[in-house]
């Protein structure tokens, strides 16, 4: 028996199956485009934070080295150069004594080149062991990172000089120094790496006569790096 043809009414019931899945599939997509938008927006607001975050704390390690920075001394005069000449008076008594202030001088001029002889001997050869030492194979543990604030961890804290010529260039301010502490506690490796290149040099040289307490890691003796800051002029500049 065949069948008539669809009346209206049973043609609107055949489709509202269709018209319901395409609501469904609608309603889905907007879902699920909502969805996406929502962890878009997530994944935005987290990376804002990590940068927030880490902007706070390089604010805080910046004020906090600021405020512990280790200050620079002035260099001090140079010596006096010997003079050689001798009294020139009318008695004999002057003449000799002024031979004496004279051979005093040289005297004195002489030991003092020595001893300058001396220590910079001496500086030459810790260079030459703390060199040794830092090209040594370590395979031990190694403490803080190159972020690691040590100014106050320091034992003995050589001061560097704001020299004479630094200053006549206008070499100040704050200085970063980066450095590596054996497991003796004294430091072996040192490197500048922010401020004024010129006044890299003093900063360095007091970092590697600084002392600290030997470096331990689960009780057993270990280095450690880290960074000093110091400060070359007053704290306003």
């Amino acid at each position: 028996m065949s069948k008539g043809p669809i009346r209206p009414h049973e043609r609107s019931f055949a489709q509202i199956p269709q018209k319901r899945t395409s609501y469904h599939l609608a309603v889905r997509n907007g879902i699920a485009q909502h969805i996406r938008k929502y962890l878009q927006m997530m994944r935005n607001l987290k990376y804002f934070i990590a940068f927030a975050v880490a902007v706070t704390i390089f604010a805080a390690v910046d004020v906090h080295a600021q405020q512990g920075a280790i200050m620079a001394v002035d260099e001090p005069p140079a010596g006096a150069a010997a003079g050689a000449g001798s009294s020139v008076g009318s008695s004999g008594a002057q003449a000799r004594s002024g031979s004496a202030k004279s051979s005093a001088r040289s005297t004195a001029g002489s030991k003092g080149r020595n001893a300058k002889r001396t220590t910079t001997a001496k500086a030459g050869a810790k260079n030459t062991t703390r060199q040794a030492a830092a090209n040594k194979k370590y395979d031990g543990f190694v403490v803080g990172d190159k972020y690691t604030f040590l100014n106050f961890e320091v034992v003995s804290a050589e001061k560097p000089y704001h020299t004479r010529a630094a200053k006549e260039n206008g070499a100040k301010g704050l200085v970063q120094v980066e450095i590596l502490i054996e497991t003796d506690g004294s430091v072996i490796e040192a490197k500048g790496r922010t401020g004024n290149k010129e006044l890299w040099p003093e900063a360095e040289r007091a970092a590697l006569a600084s002392k600290f307490n030997r470096p331990v890691f689960g009780g057993k003796s270990a280095r450690a790096i880290g960074f000093l800051v110091y400060r070359f002029g007053p704290a306003d500049d």
